[in-house]
């Protein structure tokens, strides 16, 4: 009965080596990727809400500027009154 012998191919083993290997950098390269595509889509997101609250600043801002607003804003925020003018405080504010 003739014994079969198992032969190592050395070149078939380093292939498949070589292939797992690729295969392992490029799952952790394109994990690598993902989150770096989460990070900036955060930024993104955060930058766009940054620049809504940046135009609103600036409104308040030109808001600020006429005299008519701040008026309004001591009237009704501090409850400052005109020199001659008798304070109206309404019965539901306290």
């Amino acid at each position: 009965m003739p014994r079969y012998r198992y032969r190592i191919r050395w070149f078939r083993l380093f292939l498949m080596c070589a292939a797992g290997y690729f295969f392992y950098v490029l799952a952790g390269q394109q994990l690598e990727l993902n989150a770096i595509h989460r990070e900036t889509e955060a930024s993104r997101q955060k930058l766009e809400q940054l620049k809504q609250v940046n135009a609103s600043l600036n409104e308040e801002l030109e808001r600020l500027k006429k005299p008519s607003y701040i008026e309004k804003l001591a009237r009704e925020e501090l409850g400052l009154v005109k020199p001659g003018e008798v304070p109206y405080i309404p019965a539901g504010k306290n």
